[in-house]
C-alpha cells in the first residue's frame, strides 16, 4: 500500500498524497495536519518494549493499535465499526507518522502501563459516554 511506499523514502510525493486522497478523501487534511501539529506520540514502555501509539485529536487523546487498525475514538466505534467509513482520521495519521518518521517517542516503565491504558478501557466499558 501507499503507506509502505511512503516508509521508504519518509517522503510524501503529490503522486501518494493524491492516491492518499483518493482512498480518505475528507479524512486526508485533518490527518496530515495532526502529523505536521506533532500529535502523534509511540509510548515505549521499559523493560517490556510494549509500544502504545496515542494521536491528540480534536477532542480528545486517543490509543490507535495499527496492527489491527483500530482507534479508541468515538468516529471508529460509529462509523468505522459500522462500515460506513474506511479508517478514522487518528488511525490515518498514526499510519502517515510512522511511514514517514514524524512522531514523538516517550519512554515510560512497565509499571505505568495500566494506569495510562485505563483511561480508554473505562471509556470503552462505559458505554462511550
Amino acid at each position: 500500500m501507499v503507506f509502505e511506499e511512503i516508509s521508504k523514502t519518509r517522503n510524501l510525493t503529490d503522486g501518494q498524497r493524491d492516491q492518499l486522497t483518493k482512498i480518505f478523501e475528507k479524512r486526508l487534511p485533518p490527518a496530515l495536519a495532526l502529523v505536521e501539529g506533532k500529535k502523534v506520540t509511540t509510548l515505549r514502555f521499559q523493560p517490556s518494549g510494549r509500544l502504545v501509539w496515542t494521536v491528540k485529536g480534536r477532542t480528545g487523546e486517543y490509543q490507535v493499535m495499527p496492527e489491527s487498525m483500530f482507534c479508541t475514538c468515538d468516529d471508529y466505534y460509529f462509523r468505522v465499526m459500522d462500515n460506513k467509513k474506511q479508517l478514522c482520521y487518528h488511525v490515518i495519521a498514526q499510519q502517515l507518522a510512522e511511514a514517514l518518521g514524524q512522531y514523538d517517542t516517550m519512554e515510560l516503565l512497565d509499571a505505568q502501563y495500566a494506569g495510562l491504558v485505563s483511561k480508554w478501557t473505562e471509556r470503552a466499558s462505559s458505554g462511550r459516554s
